[in-house]
C-alpha cells in the first residue's frame, strides 16, 4: 500500500506496475481482488496498458477536450441553472438526488449519445452497479451483479445498432471510431467497443456527482470559504481544484508488479499487489500545508485526484468544467450553503458514494 505523494507518483509512471495483468495469477486490473482477464483486465481503459491504452485514448481525445467540452458546456449550462432555480430556498435539498446526480447523468447522455427514454433506466443501473462489490467483505452482492450485466447487455446492443453512424458525440466515436493499427495493435473488438462503453457510463456519472456533491458538503461545512470565493470570483479556478483535493471520486487503485522492483526501500515481489491511494497522496503534509483544512486559496494544488502517469484521467477536462459550472451557477444565486442534515456516505472504499447532502441554498 502506498501512501506518500512521491511514492505514488512515482509508482503510476511506472510500466513495471501493470493495470493489466496479475502476474503469473489468470486475471488482473485495479481493482484489490483480480478481475477476469480478456472480461474486464486488458479491455477496458482503466484496466489495460500501454501501448494499446495509449492509442484507445489518443482515439477518444477529440471528444474529451477543447471545443468538444466547449460545447458540452453550453448544453449543460441552462439544465443546472434549472436544476439550482429548482432547489432554492427550499428547507432542506439533497444536493445528490437533486443536483449533481442529475447534471452528470445528462452530461453523460449528451456525450454518450443515449436517448432520453433510456436514461432513468441507465442511471440506475449505473447506481447499483457502483455497490457490486461489498469491499468491506469481498462478498458479491448478486442483485447488483445483475444491474451490471444489465448495463453491460444495452452497450453491446447499442454497438451493433450504432456502428457505422457518423460520429458526432464521445459514444458515436467509441462504436465507430478505431486504433491505428501501424503499431502492430489489431482493430478495436466489439468486446472493447462495448466495455468500454460500459466503463463511460458508469464512471461519467459516478465520478462528477461524487466530486461536487462533496465539494458542496465541504462549502456548507466551511461557510467562511463559500464567503471569500462570493467576494472574490477570480478565486474560481483555486476552489475548483481544492473541490477536487478534497473529494476525490477514486480513492485508490491497484497495480501489479511485472517484475521484481523495490520502491523506497522496499523489495516489491513479480505478482504482488500495490495500491495507490491517491486520497492519502492529497494529504500528504510535504506536499501540502495542513492538508486537512479546506482552502480554496491553496496554491500550488498539483493533487492526484485525475490519477497520475499514463492512466491520468481521460474526462479530466469535463470533470473540471462540471465542477466550476455547478460553483459559478451557485454564485449566481446562493448567498449561503447551510447543512441541513449529516451526510452519508456509501460504505465503499474504492469509490467515494454520497449518498445524502442535505443543504439548505439561500437565497
Amino acid at each position: 500500500m502506498l501512501s506518500r505523494y512521491a511514492d505514488i507518483a512515482a509508482a503510476a509512471a511506472n510500466p513495471a506496475l501493470s493495470s493489466e495483468t496479475g502476474g503469473d495469477r489468470k486475471g488482473g486490473g485495479t481493482h484489490l481482488d483480480d478481475m477476469p482477464f480478456e472480461d474486464a483486465a486488458g479491455v477496458v481503459l482503466a484496466m489495460m496498458d500501454d501501448p494499446r491504452h495509449e492509442l484507445i485514448k489518443r482515439t477518444l481525445a477529440p471528444a474529451m477536450t477543447g471545443a468538444a467540452v466547449a460545447g458540452l458546456e453550453e448544453q449543460l449550462r441552462p439544465y443546472a441553472e434549472g436544476l439550482v432555480d429548482d432547489a432554492l430556498g427550499r428547507e432542506r435539498c439533497d444536493f445528490v438526488s437533486d443536483v449533481t446526480e442529475k447534471l452528470a447523468l445528462y452530461a453523460m447522455a449528451l456525450l454518450l449519445g443515449i436517448p432520453e427514454r433510456d436514461r432513468e433506466l441507465l442511471a440506475r443501473w449505473g447506481r447499483e452497479t457502483l455497490g457490486m462489490v461489498d469491499r468491506r467483505t469481498g462478498v458479491m452482492d448478486e442483485a447488483s451483479w445483475a444491474n451490471m450485466l444489465a448495463l453491460s447487455g444495452y452497450c453491446y446492443e447499442a454497438v451493433a445498432a450504432r456502428k457505422g453512424c457518423p460520429a458526432s458525440n464521445l459514444g458515436d466515436l467509441l462504436i465507430g471510431g478505431d486504433i491505428p493499427t501501424d503499431q502492430g495493435q489489431e482493430p478495436l473488438s466489439d468486446i472493447e467497443r462495448a466495455e468500454n462503453l460500459t466503463l463511460l457510463q458508469i464512471t461519467g456519472l459516478e465520478q462528477p456527482r461524487n466530486i461536487i456533491a462533496g465539494g458542496i458538503a465541504a462549502f456548507a461545512q466551511h461557510p467562511d470559504q463559500w464567503q471569500a470565493l462570493r467576494s472574490d470570483r477570480s478565486l474560481l479556478p483555486g476552489a475548483v481544484e481544492e473541490v477536487l483535493r478534497w473529494t476525490p471520486a477514486n480513492p485508490y487503485n491497484r497495480r501489479t508488479a511485472t517484475r521484481d522492483l523495490e520502491i523506497s526501500g522496499q523489495l516489491i515481489r513479480r505478482g504482488d499487489k500495490v495500491t495507490l491511494w491517491w486520497a492519502s497522496a492529497n494529504r500528504d503534509e510535504s506536499v501540502f500545508e495542513d492538508p486537512m483544512r479546506f482552502d480554496i486559496r491553496r496554491d500550488p494544488n498539483p493533487h492526484l485526484s485525475f490519477g497520475d502517469g499514463p492512466h491520468f484521467c481521460a474526462g479530466a477536462e469535463i470533470g473540471r468544467m462540471q465542477t466550476r459550472l455547478v460553483l459559478e451557477t451557485l454564485l449566481d444565486r446562493v448567498e449561503v450553503i447551510r447543512p441541513a442534515g449529516p451526510v452519508t456516505w456509501g460504505p465503499n472504499n474504492k469509490h467515494c458514494v454520497l449518498l445524502d447532502v442535505p443543504v439548505h441554498l439561500v437565497p
